[in-house]
């Protein structure tokens, strides 16, 4: 199973790894963010979490229709 895995690493030069990892981190940091956006979101607005919940669960339907258009584009 580790040489399947190495062969496929070797299959894609260095940078397309830089790529995925570099997005990853991205990814992940943007995911840990909002908890604090919901809380940010609540007492800077002066509305409840339900209300934070709806606009990041918006953020996240719209970010995913714009992925799947923009991965078509490129």
């Amino acid at each position: 199973m580790i040489t399947r895995l190495q062969k496929i690493y070797r299959e894609f030069p260095r940078k397309f790894w830089l790529v995925v990892f570099v997005s990853f981190i991205d990814r992940v940091g943007g995911t840990l963010l909002f908890p604090f956006l919901s809380l940010y979101i609540t007492q800077r607005f002066n509305v409840g979490m339900t209300q934070a919940g709806i606009v990041l669960g918006l953020f996240s339907i719209f970010g995913l229709v714009g992925n799947m258009i923009g991965g078509a584009l490129t």
